[in-house]
């Protein structure tokens, strides 16, 4: 498996975290799964699947729906399983909180989970961007560089930043251990104000917001060091103690994190480290 993060452009870094690339064989790839439990993150994503296409399962389905080759990723609080095909390539652009917000103009409840292919926000432009990637498809720097370019060109439609999208990126920053009572003071409005801007701009409210975020933040310290003990990553990850930790897994994984061992972290993809 090869993989590569890139900083974005800096006219685009006050909206966009990071983009990724990774690409895979499985059938070359000896021991790698291409199945993968993706449990939910606090980011907003567009993808591109440029190679096999990529399905996924939720939790309340019994098959696998195959997907576009551009996917706009919405708010999610439940796992889902993905099949990745045979041969991957996958692209992502990883959004601060609020930015997919800024750039669709859509109230982020109104994706709660659930994917949209991408021509369904950004019209035809999402073909002519999937033609031009698979036309550099070996090309990875060149692929950054259209991706960029097309984004570069929707700066001027950006719905403005605001205090609500500064303070919650800090909360990030903070691994979601800051008060909610903090966060509004810091954003210099009322708390029914920052939770209403909060859900228009996250899809959820900053309490579970800042839930989702540690819990992600565990879980992504888990997939970078998978013999780590999760009593260990618990305690780093802020959480007071086991239960409430072990609450958050099972709401936002699906399953508690005994079942989660180190050798299925070891024999999956893990998107969490990469795309983080």
């Amino acid at each position: 498996m090869k993989f590569k993060t890139y900083l974005p452009h800096p006219a685009l870094r006050e909206f966009v975290s990071t983009i990724a690339i990774y690409a895979t064989d499985f059938t070359q790839d000896g021991g790698l799964s291409n199945m993968y439990r993706f449990v939910p993150t606090y980011q907003r994503f567009i993808m591109f699947y440029l190679e096999d296409p990529i399905k996924v399962q939720r939790v309340y389905a019994d098959e696998f729906v195959t997907k576009s080759v551009s996917l706009t990723v919405g708010p999610l609080e439940r796992a889902v399983m993905l099949d990745m095909g045979q041969k991957h390539l996958g692209i992502g652009v990883a959004f601060k909180p609020g930015g997919l917000f800024r750039l669709l103009n859509i109230h982020m409840t109104e994706l709660h989970e659930q994917d949209f292919d991408t021509r369904l926000f950004l019209g035809s432009d999402i073909d002519d961007i999937n033609d031009k990637l698979k036309e550099h498809i070996s090309d990875w720097d060149a692929m950054i560089g259209i991706i960029e370019a097309y984004l570069l060109k929707k700066l001027h439609k950006l719905k403005p930043q605001n205090t609500v999208d500064l303070v919650m990126d800090n909360l990030v920053s903070h691994a979601g251990n800051l008060t909610i009572e903090q966060l509004a003071a810091d954003a210099c409005i009322s708390m029914r104000q920052f939770e209403r801007k909060c859900v228009e701009r996250t899809g959820m409210s900053p309490k579970r917001y800042a839930r989702l975020i540690r819990f992600c933040k565990a879980y992504h310290l888990k997939e970078s060091h998978p013999s780590a003990t999760w009593t260990r990553i618990a305690h780093v990850s802020g959480y007071y103690d086991q239960m409430h930790f072990i609450r958050d897994f099972k709401e936002f994984a699906g399953i508690t994190p005994s079942i989660l061992d180190e050798e299925e972290l070891v024999n999956t993809i893990r998107l969490h480290g990469i795309m983080s």
